[in-house]
């Protein structure tokens, strides 16, 4: 049987999408269900049958059905010793092998500047070792079902700024066809991770930046590399620990192009130059903080400042 018929079933075009598929198949379950269908259980059961079986085959829960043999040969087919000959596999016809849907897991950095995941995932298809050898005999890697599942692995190429939920076809990374038939496509569905170091609201993102403490006091500009990208940070003078610097439209994008922020949450560390200072000028540094500290003192309002 033809996949056109399993469509055909539904009501469906070849072209329909696995949601389309799903929905169809929805829509028909509750009109010929027999629960539903009192009085008229028997008229009704072998559709509802045939709606299932087309469900299961088109979205991959089930393998469409290969042609098999006969039963046991009768005593006409014997041969001349008395025993039976082997039964000989009968081709089916080529068939495409089912569509599969498969999450997948997007770092963070790839899916913001692009680049390959690779995908390992389950499909469902004829046993190859029962096409070639004869399917009389019982098969030790599908124990005589026919059909056997193994893992894909695919590398799927994500485009920059991709988003949650995206949905990347990848054609003939489905399920594997039968009597020589094509393989079904891979739809895969995107959900974006965030490594360490990362948190996430939507579509904007928070990181910490570390940066000397000088440069947090006299302010002035620094290159951080973020997430694959280098960007010239201005920090501003006298920036206390965990300031929020903001970079409009560096985060994460929606289905529409939107993006969201970047915030930069600064970390204060010692500048590797410290521990070259001499003692004469860790004595010029807290003469001048203690100078500063005296001018702070006298200035208009440091009383009423100190006392709130």
């Amino acid at each position: 049987m033809s996949f056109e018929e399993y469509y055909r079933r539904l009501r469906l075009p070849e072209t329909a999408s696995p949601a389309e598929i799903k929905r169809a198949y929805r829509q028909l379950r509750a009109e010929y269900h027999p629960d539903r269908n009192k009085g008229r259980e028997a008229a009704v059961e072998p559709v509802f049958k045939l709606i299932q079986e087309a469900f299961e085959i088109l979205s991959g829960r089930r393998v469409a059905p290969a042609a098999r043999t006969t039963g046991a040969a009768g005593p006409a087919s014997k041969t001349r010793n008395g025993e039976a000959p082997p039964r000989q596999r009968r081709a089916a016809p080529p068939m495409r092998g089912a569509n599969c849907l498969v999450e997948l897991f997007v770092p963070l950095e790839v899916a913001l500047n692009g680049g390959g995941v690779q995908a390992r995932y389950p499909v469902k298809g004829p046993c190859p070792a029962c096409e070639q050898e004869d399917r009389g005999a019982l098969c030790e890697q599908c124990h005589g079902t026919g059909v056997k599942t193994w893992r894909k692995s695919e590398v799927v190429e994500i485009p920059r700024g991709a988003w949650d939920g995206q949905r990347l076809v990848m054609a003939g990374g489905g399920h594997p066809g039968v009597g020589g038939g094509p393989s079904g496509d891979a739809t895969f569905s995107v959900s974006i991770v965030c490594g360490p170091g990362f948190t996430r609201n939507g579509l904007d993102l928070a990181c910490e930046l570390p940066i000397e403490c000088v440069t947090a006091m006299l302010g002035g500009s620094v290159q951080a590399k973020i997430l694959g990208r280098t960007f010239e940070v201005d920090i501003p003078a006298n920036a206390n620990a965990r300031a929020p610097i903001r970079l409009p439209g560096v985060g994460l994008a929606d289905r529409h192009g939107v993006r969201g922020n970047l915030t930069l949450h600064l970390v204060l560390t010692m500048p590797a130059a410290a521990a070259h200072l001499t003692g004469a000028e860790r004595q010029q540094l807290r003469d001048m903080f203690a100078d500063a500290a005296r001018r702070a003192s006298l200035s208009p309002g440091a009383g009423s400042q100190g006392n709130r």
